[in-house]
C-alpha cells in the first residue's frame, strides 16, 4: 500500500467509476484496475463492491476511506512544512466557516489568503450549524481549522475564544429597530419569527434566555439557511434572531433595520486538533482571521462586537491582535 494507490482508491470511490476515476487520473483504465487489485490484496480485503450500476464500497471500504484521508492529509502536512521551512507557506489547507460571517470575515480572509499565499490550495466549507458539524470535521482530521459558536469542547480539540457579539433582532425597515436603541427578551414575545431551523447555536442561544424568563418564540416560519431568513425578513414576512453579523451587509443598504438583545450574546471560537500541530499555512490563516476581524471591529463596520482572548504563538510567528 502507498500513497498514490490511497489517492487512486479515494478517486474511484468518490466517482463510483473505475472508468471516470481513470480520466480524471490520465491513467489507463487498466492500470488502474490493476492498483486497485494490488490494494485488496495487500490489504488481504475486498475494498469494492462491482455491478452493472457501478462501483460502491464495502464496509472495509468505508473505513480505508476514512483513514486513507487522514492519512494523506498528514503525508500533505508533512511535506508542507518541510518545503515552508525555506518558503512561503504551500500544501493544503482546510476550514470550515459559519454563513453568518460570510461578508464581514469569510470572503475578505479567502480573497486576502489567496492574494498573499498562492501557492496553497485553499478548501473552504460553510454550513450553518445542524447542517455541517465543524467540530466533527476538525476532530476527525477533515478541517484543519473552524470557526464555530460555543458549545462544549471536545477533549480532542483546542478552543480559543475569538469574537463575541450581540445577537440581535431584525426586521424590515419600517419596524423601527436600530443598533442604538437595545431590545429586552419581551419585546421578542408577539412578534412573528422566521428561525433556522434546528438544531442551530444562533437559535439555541435566544430560545434558552427566553426560557430562563418563562417565554417563547412565535415561530411563524422555520427555514434551514440563513439567506432564506434574510430575504424572508426583507420582504416582510417576519421577523429573526441571528448573529450581529448576519445582516450587516442588508442593513448597510437600509434594507432591513437591527437592534441588539440586551444580555444575548453569542461567542464565536477557533478550534483546531489537539494532536497536530497546524501546517504553516495553517497558522498564517489563523493569524489572518484575527487580523481581518480586528479590522471590522476596529473600523466600526462589526459594531459592538469584541475580540476575544488570544492564539499562542508558533514557530515564531507574531502575536495577532488581543
Amino acid at each position: 500500500m502507498n500513497v498514490r494507490q490511497l489517492q487512486y482508491f479515494l478517486q474511484v470511490a468518490e466517482l463510483g467509476s473505475v472508468t471516470r476515476a481513470a480520466e480524471v487520473l490520465h491513467i489507463a483504465q487498466p492500470a488502474l484496475s490493476r492498483q486497485m487489485h494490488s490494494l485488496e490484496e495487500d490489504l488481504d480485503a475486498t475494498l469494492l463492491h462491482r455491478s452493472e450500476r457501478g462501483i460502491t464500497l464495502t464496509e472495509a471500504g468505508k473505513r480505508l476511506r476514512e483513514s486513507a484521508i487522514e492519512l494523506l492529509r498528514h503525508f500533505d502536512r508533512v511535506r508542507s512544512e518541510v518545503r515552508d521551512r525555506s518558503g512561503d507557506p504551500s500544501g493544503e489547507l482546510t476550514i470550515a466557516l459559519p454563513p453568518s460571517m460570510s461578508e464581514l470575515l469569510s470572503f475578505p480572509v479567502i480573497q486576502r489568503f489567496r492574494i498573499r499565499y498562492p501557492n496553497v490550495l485553499l478548501r473552504v466549507f460553510e454550513g450553518s450549524s445542524g447542517v455541517l458539524d465543524a467540530w466533527s470535521m476538525v476532530a476527525k482530521g477533515k478541517a484543519d481549522l473552524a470557526v464555530v459558536g460555543s458549545r462544549e469542547p471536545l477533549a480532542s480539540l483546542d478552543a480559543y475564544p475569538f469574537i463575541e457579539e450581540p445577537m440581535c433582532l431584525l426586521g424590515p425597515p419600517e419596524s423601527g429597530l436600530a443598533m442604538d436603541k437595545p431590545l429586552s427578551l419581551e419585546d421578542l414575545v408577539d412578534r412573528p419569527m422566521v428561525a433556522m431551523s434546528r438544531p442551530n447555536v444562533a437559535r439555541m442561544i435566544v430560545e434558552s434566555a427566553m426560557a430562563e424568563r418563562n417565554f417563547g418564540l412565535n415561530v411563524a416560519l422555520e427555514v434551514n439557511t440563513r439567506q432564506l431568513v434574510l430575504k424572508a425578513v426583507e420582504a416582510g414576512l417576519g421577523f429573526a434572531t441571528l448573529p450581529q453579523c448576519s445582516g450587516i451587509e442588508l442593513l448597510e443598504r437600509g434594507a432591513i433595520s437591527m437592534a441588539p438583545i440586551e444580555g444575548v450574546v453569542i461567542s464565536w471560537l477557533l478550534i483546531k486538533g489537539r494532536e497536530q500541530g497546524l501546517s504553516m499555512a495553517g497558522q498564517r490563516m489563523q493569524l489572518m482571521l484575527r487580523e481581518v476581524a480586528h479590522e471590522q471591529i476596529s473600523t466600526g463596520r462589526w459594531p459592538l462586537a469584541k475580540l476575544k482572548g488570544f492564539m499562542p504563538p508558533e514557530d515564531g510567528l507574531p502575536q495577532p491582535h488581543s
